[in-house]
């Protein structure tokens, strides 16, 4: 399969160490099952592993694995390997099949157990909805919405719903490992595949790789999923190509995100804050679409250029409490700019509408940073660029607000709230909703200290020493009621300022 028609697919096949890291922590009896086989590296490594447990070969290719892929190619180079460790004919490999899995459910192995598989291992394909490439057309995703009926959302990902078909797939006391882009820890439309996964079975243990096993590639994990009543038991934690153990974090309840697993793996401190409502109750929280990058793409020019334009502002141009439009370069459409603004009278009407509709104090907020970065627009002139997320409050509160987003627990929050979502790992990608969710804090002579600091920091233009920056984290961990122990040195180490600030 040419590299191309691989992404299209969704699928990168598994180095067999790996595999076979994950079916010593999975398969402890047969048969055992790949929905989505590929070239059969986890049925050879589960195979291996039965016949250490004293079955015989023959025996185990022929009557407890299980495959099935939509390529006939991949088909055939399963069964041809299992054939080939086993000593038997390729033919003799019937529980290796041609099929949609997805769709066809138990249906699709005749000669299986009534109740169900030992075992469900694999790397079942990764098809976002975000690229056009991997998209699901109209009539795949209404026949994945019939059969997986309150679990296909706008931005399913295919290999999230192999997990829900793998727990319908085992028998009781089965156990199940899936490999899964990070996406599953907190991604709004992965809730009902983590919320089936607990009704129906116990986290047993969670691998997150962060060494890179598919170079270049989507990160990804493995929940372990043991087909009995969950009972609050901790979860194990294992990390890299080589599945080390890794201690242990508490069991995940409900749908909400599971980032709490993985947040001492990527250093997170986990804070458990004393808060009075959320942002979303002093704000309208929003993000601009496509159609507003796009429409804006002939009417932008350089400052000297334009006259009455209003400044573009880009994500690279925010930093915690500060916009360094005019002072460093920005990049748009294809080309760097000096100074960029927006003529509005140069955009079509909806496009003009929204640029005026943000005409007002505001916050903007950055995606893809380390802590949570941003910046306060007092006049209310900046014209935020997709995806740039706008915080809209009264003008009275905005000073609070601007603390809120720029403190320490709020970054340590939803780095939480966004593990896995990043392009990288230590990455925060919120969305609006997720903005809109962050919680605000509880003590409000403390909160009224820090939108004090906030403002004098903003007014510095950049020029802050490092103890205002620490004292302003300090002030804002108060009002969250929260150590600052290890929150504000982890905050300060990842915080933009920390690498250019004044002594």
């Amino acid at each position: 399969m040419q590299d191309g028609e691989r992404q299209g697919r969704g699928a990168f096949y598994t180095p067999a160490e790996v595999a076979g890291s994950l079916v010593a922590v999975t398969v402890e009896r047969g048969p055992v099952v790949d929905p989505a086989c590929g070239a059969g590296v986890f049925l050879l490594a589960a195979g291996i592993r039965l016949a250490a447990q004293g079955a015989d070969p023959r025996l185990v290719a022929t009557t407890q694995l299980f495959g099935a892929d939509i390529d006939p190619v991949a088909v055939d180079l399963t069964r041809c390997a299992l054939a080939g460790w086993a000593g038997i004919d390729p033919g003799e490999v019937v529980g290796v099949v041609e099929a949609d899995s997805l769709l066809t459910g138990r249906s699709t192995w005749p000669t299986a157990p009534g109740d169900g598989f030992g075992a469900v291992v694999g790397n079942p394909p990764f098809l976002g909805q975000l690229r056009s490439g991997t998209a699901f057309d109209a009539d795949r995703r209404q026949a994945l919405r019939d059969r997986f009926p309150g679990m296909v959302g706008a931005y399913t990902d295919a290999a999230w719903l192999f997990l829900a078909l793998g727990m319908d797939l085992l028998a009781p006391g089965g156990r199940m490992s899936l490999i899964q882009p990070q996406s599953l820890l907190t991604a709004r439309d992965a809730a009902a595949i983590r919320g089936r996964l607990l009704e129906r079975g116990r986290l047993d243990a969670f691998w997150f790789d962060r060494s890179g096993v598919f170079a270049g590639r989507t990160g990804v994990c493995a929940p372990v999923v043991e087909r009995v009543p969950p009972d609050g038991s901790e979860v194990g934690l294992l990390v890299d190509r080589t599945l080390e153990p890794a201690g242990s974090a508490a069991a995940p309840t409900g749908t909400d995100g599971w980032g709490g697993l993985v947040a001492a793996l990527l250093g997170i401190p986990v804070v458990s804050p004393r808060t009075e409502g959320r942002v979303g109750d002093l704000a309208r929280v929003t993000a601009g679409f496509r159609q507003h990058y796009y429409g804006l793409v002939d009417a932008v020019g350089e400052e000297a250029d334009v006259a009455g334009g209003r400044p573009l502002v880009t994500t690279g141009l925010v930093d915690p409490l500060h916009c360094r439009w005019g002072t460093s370069s920005a990049r748009f459409a294809g080309r760097r700019w000096s100074a960029p603004v927006v003529d509005p009278a140069a955009v079509a009407d909806e496009v003009a509408d929204w640029i005026a509709a943000r005409n007002r104090p505001k916050l903007l907020v950055a995606t893809q940073t380390r802590v949570v970065e941003a910046m306060v627009d007092p006049e209310g002139s900046a014209v935020p660029l997709t995806p740039l997320i706008t915080v809209e409050p009264d003008p009275s509160d905005l000073w609070h607000l601007a603390a809120v987003l720029a403190s320490p627990p709020i970054s340590a929050i939803a780095a939480v709230s966004a593990a896995g979502a990043g392009r990288s790992l230590g990455r925060i990608r919120l969305t609006a909703r997720q903005v809109a969710a962050l919680p605000l804090p509880g003590d409000r002579s403390r909160w009224d200290e820090g939108a004090e600091a906030a403002r004098v920091i903003h007014e510095a233009d950049g020029a802050v020493p490092a103890g205002r920056w620490l004292a302003f984290g300090e002030a804002m961990c108060g009002a969250y009621g929260v150590s600052t122990t290890p929150l504000l040195d982890w905050w300060w180490a990842a915080h933009p300022a920390s690498r250019s600030v004044i002594t």
